[in-house]
């Protein structure tokens, strides 16, 4: 392997390197080994650095704006030394294509305008609130009666509804305030860099919460990978981010270690960093470990693992499918399925697997439709599935085993894990406080098409704290949520099979530890949980434990410390 240290190679600190940098990979595609110099390199929007990708739960865009970019490369790695990469505008800061064996570690993400932006609360009624906005952190103007925000590159972006509330102590979200803060319209007071949020309906929060401000679109990943193999990722620093901050699909044994999704607070950035997901992973297979990372500020998800699934509609011979993606932000892929991959068929109302089969060929017709050719001739339920429109077609071989362990899922919008593959899955050691449900467990043909049923799931010896489910987002039944969507569910049918939480320490207020909805083979045994003096109860109505069309559930040898109200079991 050779060595190029590339300040040798005209890469110079202090400089635009995007293009210099795209054409050194392409040059030296084998075999290679990028040293960096610490410091600062900037890159900018190109032209040529303009490509098309389909990007899974993205925002549509024609073209994508790339930084540095690795296509066709094995076999190298990157060494950052602790640089620093800096964008401006809407950009891909790190992109790769078909690469395979590749490693790139101790590197800095940011963006002297951010694509996040935040206001501290200075003053607060039912029809409005004031809030400071640093024209210096996140330069911005205001446009008629609306706040609009520069994200440099020339590009200006309007304020995108339902910011979130983050008291300032402690940077959580504050309780029972999840995507409350709807504004109308925006003026200006006396006060420079103060302004007045004109409110639909009053919100619950205080002088000094700090409001995060979402705007623009999620147009692009921080680090995208597509049909890779074998990358792994060390030391790697987010500081900004325009969408999902880690997207990897159709790719195969991926390594995250030591990932940190963090505020740069040098440039008076208190707890934003990426606008959606800290890391999403769609439709992999091989093995994905994540693990000593850190997440705080994340206005969604910090992780998401799950695949896609595709609605079947129409018969076009014995053995062709015309099908369609339902998601406009999951459409269009070109990798979805390949010759010989196992593709399962569900019927959706009831999510209930009813066969497999092996795939010939796939083609894209357009962004939403797509044929699938089997090898076999398909049978008469699945042609009636058609006809009823029932049927929904996930692809089993792009699915991954899962290994989640020594995270640290600081308090964000939304949940902390969702996970949806029925390989072997294991979250361990891991500290929760994420401001919804720490763990989710869907799986969905009827709605976000967020697919995979559980197999084999272990969430052990995790520590789930009193800030987790303060407030309620979608699906967010328990501290745990097994929640896949079933408009039927059928108990003879359950979805998830084999999930078992054991070991782990809850400090809850009396809020829901557990839900589980159309699972076989759930166990909660030996678990520590505290009753929390930190809220009153947050769901007097509801138990602790919550199971509904579950069977061969297995709930014993539990330690429940202190003045719980609500039951501790309750089955439907």
């Amino acid at each position: 392997m050779k060595t190029l240290v590339l300040k040798e190679f005209g890469i110079q600190k202090d400089t635009d390197i995007t293009l210099a940098l795209c054409d050194i990979f392409a040059q030296n595609k084998e075999d290679t080994t990028f040293v960096f110099e610490e410091g600062n390199y900037f890159f900018s929007p190109k032209e040529e650095m303009k490509m098309e990708y389909n990007l899974s739960n993205t925002t549509y865009l024609p073209l994508r704006t790339l930084g540095a970019y690795m296509k066709e490369m094995k076999n190298c790695k990157i060494e950052g030394n602790g640089a620093t990469f800096w964008f401006e505008g809407h950009m891909q800061p790190l992109t790769l294509d078909h690469c395979e064996n590749i490693s790139v570690k101790d590197l800095t993400f940011n963006w002297k305008k951010p694509l996040v932006a935040e206001g501290i609360v200075k003053a607060v009624t039912d029809e409005y609130v004031d809030l400071y906005v640093s024209s210096e952190s996140f330069p911005h103007r205001l446009n008629g009666d609306q706040i609009e925000f520069d994200v440099g590159a020339g590009e200006w972006y309007t304020l995108f509804q339902s910011p979130i509330i983050f008291e300032p102590h402690f940077r959580t979200v504050r309780r029972n305030t999840a995507d409350c803060f709807w504004t109308k319209s925006v003026g200006a007071t006396d006060e420079k860099d103060v302004y007045r949020f004109y409110l639909h309906r009053p919100t619950n929060t205080e002088i000094g919460d700090i409001v995060v401000l979402r705007h623009n679109e999620r147009y692009h990943a921080g680090i995208f990978t597509e049909k890779c193999k074998d990358i792994t990722f060390d030391n790697i620093t987010v500081h900004c981010c325009g969408g999902l901050g880690c997207l990897s699909q159709f790719c195969e044994n991926m390594t995250y270690s030591r990932m940190y999704f963090l505020p740069d607070r040098s440039l008076g950035r208190f707890v934003t960093n990426g606008r959606d997901d800290g890391m999403h992973i769609t439709c992999n297979k091989g093995k994905v470990e994540i693990t000593d990372c850190s997440f705080i500020g994340l206005m969604d998800d910090p992780i998401n693992v799950h695949g896609c699934s595709i609605t079947g509609d129409e018969l076009k011979d014995s053995k062709t499918i015309v099908c369609h993606y339902k998601h406009n932000q999951a459409m269009g892929f070109d990798y979805w399925a390949e010759d010989g991959d196992e593709i399962a068929f569900i019927d959706r109302p009831n999510m209930s697997r009813v066969a497999t089969a092996k795939a010939k060929s796939y083609k894209v017709l357009s962004r939403d439709t797509v044929l699938v050719e089997f090898k076999e001739a398909l049978s008469d339920e699945i042609v009636a599935l058609i006809n009823a429109g029932r049927l929904a077609l996930d692809n089993l071989t792009n699915t991954c085993e899962f290994i989640c362990k020594n995270n640290r899922f600081g308090s964000c919008r939304a949940r902390g894990i969702l996970v949806s593959t029925p390989k072997t899955t294991i979250i361990e050691n891991n500290y929760f406080e994420s401001s919804g449900a720490a763990i989710l467990v869907p799986g969905d043909a009827n709605n976000w098409y967020e697919s995979g049923e559980v197999g084999d799931l272990t969430i052990r010896n995790n520590v789930f704290t009193h800030a987790c489910l303060t407030s309620v987002y979608e699906f967010c039944q328990g501290m745990i949520s097994i929640c896949p969507t079933i408009p039927e569910p059928d108990r003879e049918k359950p979805f998830h099979k084999n999930i078992r939480i054991i070991g782990n320490t809850f400090d809850s207020s009396d809020t829901p530890v557990l839900y589980g909805y159309s699972c076989k083979g759930l166990t909660f045994k030996d678990n520590l949980i505290y009753k929390s003096p930190a809220y009153e109860k947050n769901e007097p109505n509801t138990a602790r434990i919550n199971l509904r069309y579950c069977v061969d559930y297995d709930v014993d040898n539990n330690k429940w410390v202190g003045d719980f109200k609500n039951e501790i079991l309750k089955v439907e």
